[in-house]
């Protein structure tokens, strides 16, 4: 029964392909595939779209391809139908849309003749950007502010991938910043007018622009006037004087302060559209005064630009000392006096406790002078001072006596010890008996040596160092001119220079000194140790036969002047660079020489071990650290001349032992 209704089905599509005049190809496609063919289009068709991302507003095409003919196409989003249903044409079919929002977009295919329907599988998501949003609060941190005082502006909210800058109404202000779905706040900055600030955000993507509905009103207030013109009634004042200081014009909404550098004069007083008087004030010192100004609104002052300048005239001070080059001099010499650290433009006048002597001298900051005085009696001087403006006179608390001393020429006695000295040696000058007040100068010639004032018990030069032209003389301070008051008495002997030449040991005691003196008195003694002392009136003395080690040497004149203090020393040592010399001889006979066998060593090894030993092999010696001590004895005897043989061991890796022969002579 099925089969006729299919093939009543066919016989009526094709007499409709009839009546609408198609090829008879149609037919032939009729009667292929199977019966689902004719009833239900293609849903593998092609979909895509021009791009997946647009902007607002934008508008973009998704197409089919190919599309099927007697096939109606309907584009759909979200399940809603978009726009009109398209029929196929058997090639391609777009759609042209402009969406609002972001959605995913379908085409549902619909058979005209047998309307059977199908959703295309391909499906499109298609990304619409919108504008930034509008409706974000916005926040001020100080909406009333002075000028140069800062605010910031911020968003309570923020979208990634758009930016947001201010806009006030004619300027863009300052960078754009980012947003990141967050609170974010505009830099701090110093608006310099009251302004009300758009937020204009921008859409990286697209470049669209918002206006956010919120704003953010800024009122700056402006500072006071500051080009007023204050006034003192004097400028010059003397020390503790009042003055009063006025401003004009001002302005009631300001109250002012007068300040003395960074310190507050008095209470605010509030502006009067006229002239206004501060609290009469006493300067300290000279200053300049300034005024601030404070505004109702704006919290910080304001400098007025003018100020007022007063000059003090300070009295002087009476704490000045007063100097003399000599507080004790002699008849008829001139004395100056002065004052130590003056005042700059201060007067000083010189008193005498009877009159003023003239003239004024003008401070100058540093000790200043008066003209010289030749006075006949001691006097006791005072010191006024006084200021050129405020001229009241004012006594110096100091005061300074000058006395007139008469001392003979070559009056003092005086002496050194030692009267005799050698040249580098230190000598005393002492002057048993002193004025008191009177100072000493002990010269060298015209070299100034040291001075010192007398008290009445004797006072002593310490120390001094003369030499063999030295000539001392004593004079007295207190005079201007030189005054001699004694020459003391005393001889400087010269100093033997001492110079030294040595030969090393070669073999054994062979080493060499030569000690040459020049200066100095002979007879010369000439003390070595260790070793003798020899005293000769030759400048020359050669001592041989020295063994390697250090020698001190001194030498003593005839004057007992030394050389040094402790002699000088020198060394002898082995030649080549050896460090063991063995002497292979002995004669111990009592005279001097080579009466005990000697090992030269270097002085950085230890005694070493020695045994001796006789033509048959018997020891006849033996020592485990030997100090250069064998006599050449044999249990209390001394022995035979003739050959003996040694074995000398050091306790170092470096020296080999030493082996070797040894004579005896001169035993009789």
């Amino acid at each position: 029964m099925s089969q006729y209704k299919s093939l009543h089905l066919k016989l009526a599509i094709i007499l409709y392909f009839l009546t609408l005049g198609l090829p008879i190809q149609v037919f032939s496609y009729i009667n292929m595939g199977s019966n689902n063919a004719l009833l239900i289009p293609d849903n593998t068709l092609s979909v895509n779209v021009d791009t997946e991302i647009i902007c607002f507003g934008e508008t973009s095409q998704i197409h089919i391809t190919p599309s099927e003919i007697n096939v109606n196409y309907q584009l759909t989003a979200e399940g809603i139908n978009i726009g009109n249903a398209q029929n196929g044409n058997g090639s391609l079919l777009h759609f042209t849309i402009t969406p609002d929002n972001s959605a995913t977009y379908q085409i549902i295919a619909t058979n005209n003749i047998t309307l059977e329907t199908t959703t295309l599988n391909e499906s499109i998501f298609l990304e619409v950007i919108r504008p930034p949003a509008d409706d974000i609060k916005v926040i001020i941190s100080e909406d009333q502010i002075c000028i140069s005082e800062n605010t910031i502006i911020s968003l309570g909210s923020s979208e990634n991938g758009v930016s947001y800058q201010l806009y006030d109404g004619t300027y863009m202000h300052g960078n754009p910043i980012e947003g990141n779905n967050s609170a974010i706040s505009f830099p701090e900055f110093s608006p310099f007018r009251s302004v009300i600030y758009h937020i204009v955000a921008t859409n990286k993507i697209c470049s669209s622009t918002s206006m956010l509905k919120q704003t953010a009103k800024v009122l700056v207030g402006l500072p006071p006037e500051d080009h007023l013109h204050p006034t003192i009634n004097k400028h010059t004042v003397c020390e503790n004087e009042e003055v009063i200081i006025s401003l004009t014009p001002t302005d009631p909404a300001v109250s002012y302060q007068l300040f003395d550098g960074d310190l507050a004069i008095g209470s605010t007083v509030s502006g009067n559209s006229e002239e206004i008087n501060f609290e009469p004030t006493i300067p300290l010192a000279s200053t300049t005064y300034r005024i601030e100004a404070l505004g109702n609104k704006c919290l910080n002052p304001v400098n007025i630009r003018y100020t007022v300048d007063v000059d003090v005239h300070m009295h002087p001070t009476n704490n000045k000392k007063i100097l003399a080059n000599h507080d004790i001099i002699c008849h008829d010499e001139e004395v100056v006096l002065s004052v130590k650290d003056s005042e700059e433009g201060m007067y000083y006048q010189l008193h005498d406790g009877v009159d003023f002597i003239e003239p004024n001298i003008i401070g100058n900051g540093n000790t200043i002078d008066f003209p010289g005085l030749s006075l006949v009696n001691s006097t006791e001087f005072q010191v006024y001072t006084h200021e050129t403006i405020c001229s009241d006179k004012i006594l110096l608390n100091s005061k300074k006596e000058i006395s007139i001393i008469d001392i003979e020429p070559f009056s003092v006695e005086s002496f050194v010890t030692p009267t005799d000295a050698c040249l580098g040696e230190n000598v005393d000058v002492e002057i048993p008996i002193t004025n008191t007040g009177i100072e000493y100068i002990l010269l060298d010639g015209n070299q100034e040596i040291s001075s010192i004032t007398g008290s009445g018990e004797s006072i002593v030069f310490e120390d001094l160092l003369p030499d063999e032209q030295s000539q001392y003389k004593i004079l007295i301070g207190n005079c201007i001119d030189d005054f001699t008051a004694s020459e003391p008495e005393f001889e400087v002997h010269s100093k033997p220079s001492l110079q030294l030449l040595s030969r090393d040991v070669h073999y054994g005691n062979d080493g060499q000194l030569t000690i040459s003196v020049t200066n100095g008195t002979p007879p010369y003694k000439f003390i070595i140790e260790p070793g003798q002392t020899y005293t000769t009136e030759e400048n020359v003395l050669e001592i041989n036969n020295l063994a390697i080690g250090t020698y001190r040497i001194l030498v003593v004149d005839d004057n007992f002047c030394r050389t040094s203090k402790e002699g000088e020393e020198i060394e002898i040592k082995f030649v080549h660079n050896k460090r063991v010399i063995v002497n292979n001889a002995l004669t111990p006979n009592g005279d001097g020489i080579n009466d005990e066998w000697l090992i030269q060593y270097d002085l950085e090894l230890e005694a070493p071990e020695v045994s001796i030993f006789n033509i048959y092999g018997q020891q006849i010696f033996y020592s485990k650290a030997y100090h250069n001590n064998w006599k050449g004895s044999y249990n209390g005897s001394i022995l035979p001349n003739g050959t003996y043989y040694y074995s000398i061991n050091f306790n170092t890796k470096d020296i080999k032992p030493i082996r070797g022969s040894l004579s005896i002579l001169g035993n009789f």
